[in-house]
């Protein structure tokens, strides 16, 4: 039986032209499958910090064209973190290029649909449970090295804390 939605971490690394100190952001491959609509594979690089953060505001909101969470799901770039000023939400910002889905609540399911139009419904807590998964591995591989160097910019010294602070609350709405 076909599986109705796959959120896979396939690898995770700094950048190779960074000290890993001074990385802020950690990428790596992605599967992601919505039935058979292939959105990522092995094939691209994404900074899966910040799709992990777009990703936990998913499980509390909807991510529309018209209200999205974050410029993709899954971005390429998500290396500018700033502060809000309507909003305890950071602020994350990249290039345009990454691979994205709409995600809509209903009830006690999520509706997935990928670009073109292919949709799923799943149950919210069988999503829940892969964002969740998602997020602790890249949280994990960040525990696992030395911490970060603060920029040197008070702005976005300030935009990476609040990043952490975002992910932190959010992340423990969700407490297992």
């Amino acid at each position: 039986m076909e599986q109705k939605f796959e959120l896979r971490l396939l690898s995770l690394q700094w950048l190779e032209t960074l000290p890993a100190e001074e990385d802020l952001c950690a990428h790596g491959q992605v599967a992601a499958r919505l039935g058979g609509c292939v959105l990522s594979d092995e094939q691209n690089s994404w900074t899966v910090s910040a799709a992990a953060l777009f990703l936990l505001r998913t499980l509390t909101a909807d991510h529309t064209p018209e209200h999205p969470v974050g410029e993709q799901l899954l971005p390429c770039c998500g290396h500018t973190m700033w502060p809000n000023e309507t909003s305890e939400d950071v602020l994350v910002l990249g290039c345009p290029n990454g691979a994205d889905w709409w995600v809509q609540h209903h009830q006690k399911q999520v509706q997935l649909t990928a670009p073109g139009g292919k949709s799923v419904l799943i149950p919210f807590d069988a999503y829940r449970t892969q964002v969740l998964d998602f997020v602790d591995q890249v949280e994990a591989f960040y525990q696992r090295i030395a911490p970060k160097k603060a920029p040197a910019d008070a702005v976005d010294a300030r935009g990476y804390e609040l990043f952490w602070a975002e992910w932190h609350r959010r992340r423990q709405q969700w407490s297992r």
